[in-house]
């Protein structure tokens, strides 16, 4: 298992939308942890983040 973690600095008041097109995931089938919370990356994009949010990628991975 490798798992990796960066830390980037988002300026505050920024949408998950603009977030996901700046890291160029737009496209990608992740989930995102906000703040604890577990969300498809549609269902907030509107979403402003504030001061003190943590955002965690996580990638969907499907297999047979």
């Amino acid at each position: 298992m490798k798992a990796s973690i960066q830390e980037i600095a988002v300026k505050e008041d920024t949408t998950i939308k603009a977030l996901m097109d700046e890291l160029q995931l737009s496209s990608a089938p992740i989930l995102l942890e906000v703040s604890g919370e577990i969300f498809y990356p549609d269902e907030i994009e509107n979403r402003r983040l504030r001061r003190g949010d943590k955002v965690t990628l996580i990638p969907l991975i499907a297999g047979g």
